[in-house]
């Protein structure tokens, strides 16, 4: 499916991207969070961003998500 939407150069950066921002988590080889923010990198290139720090960006807002949510669930 990936392969089919974007060319090579954004895939590795979007691949570069989950691993930065799954490189220094605690929970960064959790399956629900690398899924949220692999999720949030997909959308953010198909809106056309597929700058480096844009899908980092992108990523790093499934932080703010799982936070949200354990908070609630706290």
């Amino acid at each position: 499916m990936i392969s089919e939407h974007f060319d090579t150069r954004t895939r590795i950066n979007m691949k570069l991207a989950l691993d930065r921002v799954c490189r220094n988590r605690h929970d960064g080889e959790d399956h629900s969070f690398r899924r949220t923010a692999a999720e949030n990198i997909i959308r953010c290139a198909l809106a056309g961003r597929t700058g480096i720090g844009q899908l980092v960006d992108a990523g790093e807002r499934a932080k703010i998500r799982t936070h949200a949510k354990q908070s609630r669930s706290d």
